[in-house]
């Protein structure tokens, strides 16, 4: 079930993310984007009874897909940080809920971390300039 939910939930994050760029441009990144994508993988993985981390993961490496697709050999740290990236918030999340029983503070603790790494990683590839 978690392989199923994460590719819904990568389809809808890809159209809801192009939407929200087009919309309020690229402040997405770094505020609406962290919220729908962390929302999507924890809490219906939880309610459904799935493999919350298997979410995150898979989930990681469809948008290393794209990430691929999208920028080929030019871009090879994006696919690198997609996988890595929404493992550790995936990892986050679990540590969260186990330590706090609740998935509300699961969620809190993988949003958190997605908040920090896309500005830590923004901050690193565009020289400190943001």
């Amino acid at each position: 079930m978690a392989y199923v939910i994460a590719c819904l939930m990568a389809a809808l994050s890809f159209l809801l993310n192009r939407r929200l760029l087009h919309s309020i441009g690229s402040v997405t990144v770094i505020s609406c984007s962290p919220v729908l994508e962390e929302s999507a993988k924890t809490l219906l993985p939880f309610y459904l009874g799935a493999d919350i981390l298997a979410t995150h993961v898979l989930f990681g490496i469809l948008e290393a897909g794209y990430d691929w697709y999208t920028r080929g050999t030019a871009g090879a740290a994006a696919p690198l940080f997609s996988i890595l990236g929404h493992s550790l918030f995936g990892v986050i999340t679990i540590g969260c809920l186990f330590v706090s029983s609740s998935v509300w503070l699961g969620l809190s603790g993988g949003l958190l971390t997605h908040l920090l790494w896309n500005v830590t990683v923004i901050r690193l590839f565009s020289g400190g300039k943001r």
